[in-house]
């Protein structure tokens, strides 16, 4: 068996206004927890990119070295936490909002050239052969503006920008899954950067991993997600994770 993780997170853009605090802390304790303390992910087999390193292109090419070489029984993990928006879908026969949910790498500006769509994901995910056990973990949000609050937490939405690009073709079939996929919160809501015992983390990440350390080997996905929906509402935040796909195994497919 071959587990293997691609973990991003980005503190820092090109413009000030829209840096965040606790991305590479999400990354740091998630490579903690699947190296140390489950050690179910060995540490010659995660990748980490932080700031400059997560270009668009820095992100799919260590996507494309996360699947390659995959067999039935393998695990893989992608977590991304950094900035989401929305943007006008390229694909109107695919989304009944008219919009994609899309990530911001460090290089993006506002174009489609520098975003990656959740399409593209579906794509790239499209390839991962039958049999090997996948989780994709999101936290970042969806929206348009970046705001920030009294309570020294700032949110995970990047600064409104608008995509004018037209798909040539709407024939796109987009995959289903192979596994699983957690976000932070609902396509409307956002995703909290904030101030957690002494630390930055995005509160998602940071109530996943608690729960994960209590639970991982004893409750499956759905279970766990269903806990940290609770933490989040029990301190304050005003998010809904999301999960979907094989949600009744475990977090280690185990």
């Amino acid at each position: 068996m071959k587990n293997k993780a691609l973990l991003v997170g980005i503190n820092k853009y090109p413009n000030p206004i829209n840096e965040l605090r606790g991305c590479i802390n999400d990354i740091l304790d998630m490579e903690h927890f699947i190296s140390e303390i489950k050690n179910i992910y060995p540490k010659q087999n995660i990748k980490k990119l932080t700031n400059k390193e997560a270009t668009k292109k820095g992100i799919i090419t260590q996507l494309k070295w996360l699947i390659e070489n995959a067999t039935a029984g393998d695990q893989l993990l992608f977590h991304y936490s950094g900035h989401g928006a929305q943007a006008p879908t390229l694909y109107s026969s695919l989304e009944k909002d008219g919009l994609d949910e899309i990530i911001c790498p460090y290089d993006y500006d506002g174009s489609n050239n520098t975003s990656i769509r959740d399409k593209e994901f579906a794509q790239i995910f499209a390839s991962i052969p039958k049999g090997v056990h996948f989780i994709w973990i999101s936290d970042s949000c969806h929206a348009e503006d970046l705001s920030r609050d009294a309570n020294n937490m700032q949110y995970r939405y990047f600064t409104g920008v608008s995509h004018n690009e037209k798909a040539e073709g709407e024939s796109h079939t987009i995959q289903p899954l192979n596994g699983a996929l957690l976000s932070a919160c609902e396509s409307h809501q956002l995703s909290a950067d904030a101030y957690i015992n002494n630390r930055f983390n995005g509160a998602f990440t940071h109530y996943l991993i608690e729960n994960l350390i209590k639970y991982s080997s004893s409750k499956n996905m759905k279970a766990i997600v269903e806990l940290v929906n609770q933490d989040l509402a029990k301190n304050g935040y005003d998010q809904n994770p999301q999960s979907e796909g094989l949600l009744e195994n475990n977090f280690f497919f185990l």
